[in-house]
This record gives C-alpha cells, sequence and structure tokens, in this order.
C-alpha cells in the first residue's frame, strides 16, 4: 500500500497556502475545543455502563446486545443543534437540525446449532468473493441440511435467517416536532440493520442487527493486516492482539442496493427454498438489486477498539470531519470512509505530524487525502486493502464529491468558522461561548491569511487568540457559577452545567497555560520554582473573584508541566483533573436515570427479571414443538403461547406472595 501513502500534492489550493497553520490551529481547537468530544463520549460510554449495572432488569441492555459505532469509539459530533445561520439571534427555534449520534446495536448469534442430542453442528463455512473479499457467500454444511430438512434443497444461507423482525411497537406511531410539525415512527432496512428513526425534535435513531461471529479466529484475506509494516507505531502489537481476540463478524448485506423488502424471518424459517437471488435484476434507476445470499465482513468490534485508542488530536480532528462532511459534503461520501481513511493515516503518520499546533494541518491533509480517493476512485478498505470502498458508488457521484471537498479546501478558514458559529449547545453554553465572536475575529481571521506576517506578529496573533478565548471562557464560567453556586451537588438540569463548568475550566486552563508560554518565550529562563510561582500568580490574577483558585490553579499547573516535560498538550486533556470530574457526573447521571426508569415499572411487572422471559421462552418453545408443525405455525400461535408462560410465571409470583 506505498502508493496509496504518497503524499498528494494540490498547489492550485494558493488561497489555503497563505494561511498561518498555528493561528488556524488555535482557532480550530478554541472554537471547537476537544473537551467537547470528550465529555460527549464520556456521557455514552456512561449509559452504556448504567444500562449494564443490572443485567437482569428489563431496562437494562440485554446481554446478548453489544453497542457498535462512533458512541464506542469515541468519534461521535457531540449533540449540537445546527442552526440556518451563522448569526445569533436569540431565537431558539432557527433550526436546520439536530446532531445526536444513533444508537448501533449489535447481536452476534452463534454459528453453530444445537441438535437434539445437544451436540453442536456448524451451520455454514465461509466462501469470500473473489473480485471482493469483505464479502461472502455462507454455504449450507450437510450436517445443517440433514439437522433441519427444510434446508435440504438450499445452497446459500440467505439474509433473511438473520435480519430482525419486520415490525417494532413503535412504528407508526405518531410523534410531534417541537415547531409543530408532525409525523411518524419509521422502522425500515438500511443496508444490514432495521434504522428506528423519529426525526422529531429531539431526533431519535436506533439500529438494531444480527450478525454472525466469524467461524475461525481471523479471515484469511485480512491476514495482512496482522504483520503489515506500521511506520508510526499504530496500532502497537498489543492493540493488534486485541483486534485479533476480538475477531469478526458477518452481517446480513450484500454488494448493490436492496430493492424490495427482505422476506421475512418468519415466513423463511417456514420455507426456506422460496427466497431465490435477484442479483441478475436491476431497480429502476438501473442499479443492482443487492444479492441476499452475499455476507459483508464486519469489523465493528476491532474499529471500535482502534478508535478508542487514537490520540486527542486524531480524535479531533476526525469529528471536524464528520462535522464539515454533514454541513457540506454529499451523501456519497460515509462517515465510514472517512474512518478508514483516518486508520490509514494513524498508521502512516507518527507522533511529530499529529500535533494540536499542527492540528490546521491534519485537517487539510485529510481533506486533500479525501480529495485524491474521489479524483481516483480509490479507497482501500483498512483491514482488507484488496477491497475498493469506492467501487460500487457511481462515478459521476464521486466525481461530484470531489469537486465539493476541493471546495471546502480552498476556503476552510471562511467554511470552518462559519460553521463553528451555527453550532449551539444547552450542554456546553456554546451559545455564550461562541456569541459574537464573528465580530471580535474579523481582523485576525484577515491577518491568518497574510502571508507576509511577520514571526513577531505570528506570535502576537497568537497571544491575542487565546486571550480573546480566555475572556470567553471566563463568560461562561461567570455565568454558570450564578446558576451553579455549588457545582458538587447539583442535580437534574445543574448536573448538565456541572459538566460545562467543568469543561469551560479544563478550557481555561489550558488556554492561560499557553498564553503565559507565548508571553514569556523571549524573557531570561528561570529555574522550575520561580518560573511555577510566576505562573500560579498569573493563574490567580486571571480568574480573581470567579471563586475557582484551587481547582484552576491545580488544573492549570498539571498542563503546565505537561508543557515542560515537552508532552504532547492535548494528551493532558483526556486524564485531567476535570475531565474526572466529568466522567464521574456523566455515571451519576446515567445511573440515577438507569434506575429512574426501574423504578417507573409498573409493580404488576416490576419483579421480572430477563431470566424469567427467557425460561417463559423456552417453555413456549418446547410445547410448540410438541403440538405444532411447520405448516400451522404462525406468529399469532407463538405470541399466544408466550403470553399463556408469562401468565403462568406472573400466577407463581402472586402465589409466592400469598
Amino acid at each position: 500500500m506505498e502508493s496509496f501513502h504518497e503524499e498528494p500534492a494540490f498547489t492550485q489550493f494558493d488561497e489555503t497556502s497563505n494561511l498561518w497553520p498555528e493561528p488556524f490551529s488555535t482557532l480550530m481547537s478554541c472554537m471547537f475545543p476537544v473537551e467537547y468530544v470528550y465529555s460527549d463520549w464520556f456521557q455514552w460510554q456512561a449509559t452504556i455502563e448504567a444500562q449494564r449495572r443490572v443485567p437482569e432488569s428489563l431496562c437494562s441492555l440485554s446481554r446478548d446486545y453489544f453497542e457498535a459505532g462512533s458512541r464506542v469509539e469515541g468519534f461521535c459530533i457531540p449533540q449540537f443543534i445546527l442552526r440556518n445561520s451563522d448569526i445569533d439571534r436569540g431565537n431558539a427555534l432557527d433550526i436546520k437540525e439536530q446532531w445526536q449520534p444513533d444508537l448501533d446495536l449489535m447481536k452476534v448469534d452463534d454459528f453453530f446449532v444445537e441438535t437434539n442430542e445437544k451436540s453442536k453442528i456448524p451451520i455454514f463455512i465461509v466462501e469470500h468473493l473473489e473480485d471482493d473479499p469483505k464479502y461472502a457467500k455462507l454455504r449450507l454444511t450437510d450436517g445443517f441440511k440433514e439437522h433441519d430438512s427444510r434446508f435440504k434443497n438450499v445452497s446459500y444461507l440467505n439474509h433473511s435467517y438473520l435480519l430482525p423482525h419486520a415490525d417494532h411497537p413503535m412504528a407508526g406511531r405518531p410523534w410531534t416536532h417541537v415547531s409543530g410539525e408532525k409525523g411518524e415512527w419509521s422502522y425500515n432496512m438500511h443496508g444490514p440493520v432495521r434504522k428506528l428513526m423519529s426525526a422529531g425534535f429531539p431526533s431519535y435513531e436506533e439500529d438494531q442487527t444480527d450478525v454472525f461471529k466469524y467461524p475461525i479466529a481471523w479471515p484469511e484475506p485480512a491476514m495482512e493486516w496482522l504483520v503489515r509494516s506500521r511506520p508510526s507505531g499504530w496500532p502497537s502489537s498489543e492493540l493488534v492482539q486485541e483486534v485479533f481476540d476480538s475477531g469478526c463478524h458477518l452481517a446480513p448485506v450484500g454488494r448493490g442496493k436492496r430493492i424490495d423488502e427482505p422476506i421475512d424471518t418468519f415466513v423463511y424459517y417456514q420455507n426456506p427454498g422460496q427466497s431465490a437471488t435477484n442479483s441478475a435484476t436491476t431497480d429502476p434507476e438501473g442499479k443492482w438489486a443487492m444479492e441476499e445470499t452475499e455476507w459483508r465482513i464486519s469489523f465493528s468490534l476491532a474499529e471500535n477498539k482502534l478508535g478508542g485508542s487514537v490520540s486527542p488530536v486524531q480524535r479531533h480532528v476526525m469529528v471536524l470531519l464528520k462535522m464539515i462532511k454533514k454541513a457540506y459534503f454529499p451523501d456519497v461520501i460515509s462517515t465510514y470512509y472517512l474512518k478508514n481513511l483516518l486508520f490509514w493515516e494513524c498508521e502512516s503518520k507518527g507522533e511529530a505530524f499529529w500535533k494540536e499546533v499542527n492540528s490546521s494541518r491534519c485537517l487539510l491533509f485529510m481533506l486533500d487525502r479525501l480529495h485524491e480517493c474521489l479524483e481516483t476512485l480509490h479507497l482501500p478498505h483498512y483491514f482488507m486493502p484488496q477491497s475498493n470502498l469506492l467501487q460500487y458508488d457511481d462515478t459521476a457521484n464521486l466525481k461530484e464529491a470531489a469537486v465539493a471537498v476541493a471546495e471546502v479546501r480552498r476556503k476552510i478558514l471562511p467554511k470552518t468558522v462559519g460553521l463553528l458559529k451555527r453550532l449551539q449547545s444547552l450542554t456546553f453554553q456554546s451559545n455564550t461561548y461562541l456569541r459574537d465572536v464573528g465580530v471580535l475575529l474579523k481582523d485576525h481571521l484577515l491577518k491568518m491569511q497574510d502571508r507576509h506576517l511577520s514571526e513577531e506578529d505570528h506570535g502576537k496573533l497568537l497571544a491575542t487568540l487565546h486571550s480573546l478565548f480566555v475572556g470567553k471562557s471566563k463568560d461562561v464560567i461567570k455565568s454558570l457559577l450564578r446558576i451553579v453556586p455549588e457545582p458538587d451537588k447539583g442535580k437534574g438540569v445543574e448536573s448538565l452545567l456541572n459538566i460545562a463548568l467543568y469543561a469551560y475550566q479544563s478550557i481555561l486552563a489550558r488556554n492561560l497555560c499557553k498564553l503565559w508560554f507565548l508571553m514569556t518565550k523571549d524573557k531570561d529562563t528561570k529555574d522550575g520554582k520561580e518560573e511555577e510561582d510566576e505562573f500560579t500568580s498569573f493563574v490567580h490574577e486571571e480568574v480573581r473573584g470567579l471563586s475557582l483558585d484551587d481547582d484552576l490553579v491545580a488544573l492549570s499547573l498539571a498542563f503546565f508541566h505537561s508543557a515542560k516535560n515537552g508532552t504532547e498538550p492535548s494528551w493532558s486533556v483526556p486524564n485531567s483533573r476535570a475531565m474526572k470530574y466529568i466522567r464521574e457526573e456523566q455515571v451519576r447521571m446515567a445511573v440515577e436515570s438507569t434506575e429512574s426508569l426501574r423504578a417507573e415499572l409498573p409493580a404488576s411487572i416490576s419483579w421480572l427479571k430477563v431470566s424469567n422471559l427467557k425460561e417463559a421462552a423456552e417453555r413456549a418453545t418446547k410445547k410448540l414443538r410438541e403440538n405444532h408443525t411447520g405448516s400451522t405455525l404462525t406468529k399469532k400461535v407463538i405470541m399466544s403461547a408466550l403470553e399463556k408462560e408469562v401468565q403462568v410465571l406472573y400466577g407463581e409470583r402472586t402465589t409466592e406472595k400469598k
């Protein structure tokens, strides 16, 4: 893959080359602080932890399900509202859309089936497609066909064997937007998942899919990834081993477009021979229909581990890139493409490149790389580089997307600033933090594009930018302290304000530290204790009247010592005292919320446990097998049998109480 890592050359983008990269990096990190990213990620981690604490509760996340996607990887865009305009008119209804990560749930199924003798036989063997090994067909084994005669004339397993059911209790129910607009919950197929979605405010998306565990430790077409040369040292050999141990999965989705609703799971089980592949047909737009016996290799758990390991700068750049994609790029550019691209570049570029002062170059480099892939119609899959992720997209759409990326790249400064000014988050008080920032930045933005800026003026510009956001951070902290005078005692809404307070303490401390070093870089070097004392006095003076002296000074000193030791400053953020408080607060809130849901269960079923339902299902299954043939079994009969067994449990519970 050496050719993929050649440096792209975009000499035609002269406007961007005029930018001073360090001021632009400062602007990125100050207008969209990395604390936002980590705080939101900690929230989703806390939610998972809280849902797992009482596995027997009906409100808990089932042990059969794993969370996947950006909420686990840490690439989730913070929960922002995107306004129609970058001018804050104080109108909360000036909303274009809400940005909130969806919930990706993956249920892992065993590729073995138990026989009546309680032995296990494999259902299938995997046959990778020669022209694209990230897809495979699952050939049914002779043993499985003998075990289940319904499949005796079937060669390959159909998606319907594993797809979630086509109905959902929320589907069709009404929702009402804050603006008064009305709609219904939808539950439809999107690729390998059933997507439950409400377009109201707040919006909600939940993706559900079943997958098979890959039957061997690691697929042969991905063996190269295990031994690949990695110039940056990432991922480490220990992380590679973790990924290998987690394995991969088989998802029910093939190439092409899913034209029709798949055969219902229940109907398919009754007569699996009726499903015919439709790869030779096309839809009205001329696109190939999806082959329903092709399955895609999924590396979701591996991507979770890799995503969780990237540096703060890499995470920051990735999330900002996703935000730019949502605002400016066409749909043909998927976030999955961006993630694969990031992994390639994390592997290629070392620590010297991924630095906070260099973050604007990192962002521009990623845009250049994306443009190159779209122009050449080639983006190799990170685990299986033989597979080109772009090969099934329309060439004209990819070329149009390349033009869109080039346009954003050319005007990256106004595009980025305009986007960030349109974002609003009640959690992070961004409406206060970024208020009037455009007016204040007007002169600075012009100076950042001045190619003749001297080194001295460059330093002054940096200091002025940090001073500006030091002031904005203090404004937010003052407003928060008026609402939450005792941060450690907040409840409900106040807890959210506590999180914002801790986040802005971290932002303020980091900016004070950077401002101090900019102000003192040309002064005589002092011994360590004397310089530390002067820095402490500087922080005390800056935060006078904020009632944060002890916490903020301790936090600022941690960033100060990190900088003195030559540590990349962004690495200090996720492990700082402020972020520790945020993590603890998020966990506490998530646990309280989950316990509240459990308490709200009706008394008549509050005693019911997950194991009770499994026991009822096993009883119902046994009786159905004894009393019904396949031809007479219907969904109604199954639900009736299950309800009877739950009633039996209820009766037993009532007798026990008496």
